[in-house]
């Protein structure tokens, strides 16, 4: 069966460490966009991690026009 690479990209999660490199913040930051639920995130015991398109939605809404 042949996967949609759409789907795939959409699926696409990502740690805290590579969430902080693609938004050039730091942990703190990282930490106060989580407290303030910026935008959603799945745990898994110890473990965070973020879809990239709900990061790449949460950015849109902060373009200012």
């Amino acid at each position: 069966m042949k996967k949609d690479k759409t789907k795939m990209a959409s699926r696409e999660l990502l740690t805290r460490e590579q969430i902080m490199e693609y938004l050039q913040i730091g942990h703190s930051t990282l930490s106060k966009l989580m407290r303030l639920k910026a935008f959603p995130y799945i745990k898994l015991e110890r473990k965070v991690l973020f879809r990239k398109e709900d990061i790449d939605k949460f950015l849109e809404s902060k373009i200012i026009k």
